[in-house]
């Protein structure tokens, strides 16, 4: 295995899925992309969808969730892995998947929450999603 992309959502389960890759990279010797998806949020003005504009505290919470990342990384190089996080804009699914493709990564590893039949019926899973589309293996980190 050369690459494992992690995706995390900076939930409790974003650190047991970085746990679980630093077990495969140091198995494999492997390094770690670490990617977190944030959607963009169309704005609206009269009938025309535009670009999202982003507010002054959305930046604070950028850094935020960069600094989460890089926390996540500092904890795979204590352990000599070599890794590396990036945060993308876009819809989540894909961007998971084109994330992977680019890399040519080996392995995905995902934390997965246990919503209710209504949400999974309506808005769907981010797992499911990339089950489904993967082009590598796909490891699902179950919430407890």
């Amino acid at each position: 295995m050369d690459k494992i992309l992690v995706a995390v959502d900076l939930s409790d389960l974003a650190s047991a899925a970085v746990e679980y890759a630093a077990v495969l990279a140091g198995a494999f010797n492997s390094q770690v992309h670490i990617l977190h998806v944030v959607i963009p949020v169309p704005t609206y003005i009269g009938n025309e969808v535009v670009q999202p504009v982003i507010p002054a505290d959305s930046e604070e919470e950028f850094d935020q969730i960069k600094a989460d990342l890089a926390s996540m990384a500092e904890f795979l190089h204590k352990r000599k892995i070599e890794s590396e996080y990036e945060v993308i804009k876009g819809p989540v699914v894909e961007t998971i998947i084109e994330k992977a493709i680019a890399l040519n990564a080996c392995h995905i590893v995902l934390g997965a929450h246990n919503h209710g039949f209504l949400y999974r019926a309506f808005i769907g899973s981010v797992c499911s999603g990339v089950v489904k589309h993967s082009p590598c293996p796909v490891t699902i980190i179950p919430s407890k």
